[in-house]
């Protein structure tokens, strides 16, 4: 299971048509959509559980190709990511662009100077982070 969650305005057009989307790619990598929307005042967080079996390569590397494409889709479209598996933080971390991941690793050079706390963790490393 690796949970991808893109958060939007809470509208009900939102919600159709990031769920279209997401559908088209699960679907074109034989995974099934399974998801719910969490709405609030102001956003709405589309919470798609992408399951596969984890024990069969195959699959693992059809999950991860498909994961890929709802990054690169959805970033196309302008939606942000919350959260997301591990695996893909540094990939996320570069959708935010460059001026976010300099703050973000100059607080962690100040309160972390060793990279001893979770390196890697939302794509924050001081060992393979090269400012822009």
């Amino acid at each position: 299971s690796m949970w991808f969650a893109p958060v939007s305005e809470a509208r009900g057009s939102e919600c159709e048509k990031q769920a279209r989307l997401a559908k088209r790619i699960l679907h074109k990598h034989g995974l099934d959509y399974v998801a719910e929307f969490i709405v609030g005042p102001r956003d709405m967080h589309h919470v798609i559980d992408v399951l596969f079996d984890r024990t069969d390569a195959e699959e693992t590397k059809r999950a991860d190709a498909c994961f890929n494409e709802l990054l690169d889709e959805f970033e196309k479209e302008g939606y942000a990511v919350y959260r997301v598996n591990t695996r893909f933080q540094q990939r996320v971390a570069q959708s935010y662009g460059s001026v976010k991941r300099d703050v973000e690793h100059a607080i962690k050079r100040a309160l972390d100077p060793n990279n001893i706390l979770a390196p890697g963790r939302s794509g924050i490393d001081l060992d393979t982070y090269k400012k822009s």
